[in-house]
């Protein structure tokens, strides 16, 4: 495979035509694959190099272009970006700690080491905002989209994601994921192992907390005030960090609405598309093309794109989809 479309995967910069081109060359063969995630790994690694100037500065934006210099003098932590991610950095300095942010675009995922060596995956449509150290007394992060944490343990020091609608998870050390959009009016945790303290604003916008259990998952209504306690096994909540979609008797408008979010489409759906159709199967690592091939081969639905994408990254991908 040409190295430079790589490249240009890597950083997002490749149309529709060349991602498809790239992960079907990536399925073919587990050697392709580990070639791509040493190319992907050397990228990384050069793109959180820094320059002298990120010290003298109160903020400084790093895009995929490359940046020269020591990779410990930006932060301390450490990100390997999976698929087509590309990372956003923010960082400026306030008394001494730089704080950073981390996006990663639809459709993308991308897994970040903070400096107490707490382990980050973080989802597409997502901002991670994280110091490069942390307090003597806390540590603190800011969540817009979802994530799944894997938090070191330390008994003095708390573990914070604050999240949107004046939420919060509160732990010391555990293994969970939560889904907080901002433009989204529930807020979801689910809790894998250890213990969680979720703080809310209930209904009468006074401050409260519900400790949950692994195997548990807490929705709250941040337009009511009010949350939804339930078990899960948590396999399709968190199956978005392993490349997983799962469909477990999904309806097609739930089906299309998983892959909408996943690929960053928009699906245009004719009014004879029939409601009723459920699909289960689960996906690893598949391009949206070979999911809509499995539904149109269950069913009678079709699509066709609506566009070319050309633009890759700049607008989304319009699919109808009509029998």
């Amino acid at each position: 495979m040409n190295k430079e479309l790589l490249l240009k995967y890597i950083s997002g910069k490749a149309s529709q035509q060349e991602k498809e081109e790239v992960a079907t060359w990536i399925d073919a063969d587990a050697a392709n694959l580990k070639e791509f995630i040493s190319l992907r790994k050397s990228y990384d690694a050069f793109l959180w190099q820094d320059t002298e100037s990120l010290s003298r500065k109160t903020k400084k934006t790093f895009s995929l272009r490359p940046v020269a210099r020591r990779v410990w003098q930006v932060a301390a932590v450490f990100a390997v970006a999976f698929g087509l991610s590309y990372i956003m950095i923010q960082a400026f300095q306030k008394e001494n700690v730089e704080m950073q942010t981390v996006y990663v675009p639809a459709g993308q995922r991308t897994q970040v080491t903070l400096a107490d060596g707490t382990t980050v995956w973080v989802n597409g449509k997502s901002t991670l905002t994280f110091p490069n150290r942390f307090s003597s007394h806390t540590r603190k992060v800011e969540l817009d989209g979802e994530a799944y944490f894997e938090v070191w343990k330390d008994p003095k020091r708390h573990f914070i994601v604050s999240t949107a609608h004046q939420s919060a998870i509160k732990v010391l050390g555990t293994k969970f994921n939560v889904k907080a959009y901002k433009e989204a009016d529930e807020v979801i945790t689910t809790l894998v192992e250890g213990k969680v303290n979720f703080e809310f604003n209930n209904a009468g916008q006074q401050s409260q907390y519900i400790i949950m259990a692994p195997g548990q998952k807490l929705v709250y209504y941040s337009q009511n005030g009010k949350t939804q306690l339930c078990t899960t096994s948590g396999e399709r909540e968190l199956s978005w960090k392993d490349g997983k979609i799962i469909f477990r008797q999904t309806s097609l408008r739930d089906a299309l609405d998983i892959l909408a979010d996943r690929y960053n489409a928009e699906f245009v759906i004719q009014e004879n598309v029939p409601h009723d159709d459920s699909f289960s199967g689960t996906f690893t690592n598949r391009n949206l093309e070979q999911v809509l091939n499995f539904i149109s081969v269950s069913s009678k639905v079709r699509w066709r794109y609506l566009n070319n994408n050309a633009d890759a990254g700049k607008e989304k991908i319009k699919i109808e989809i009509f029998i």
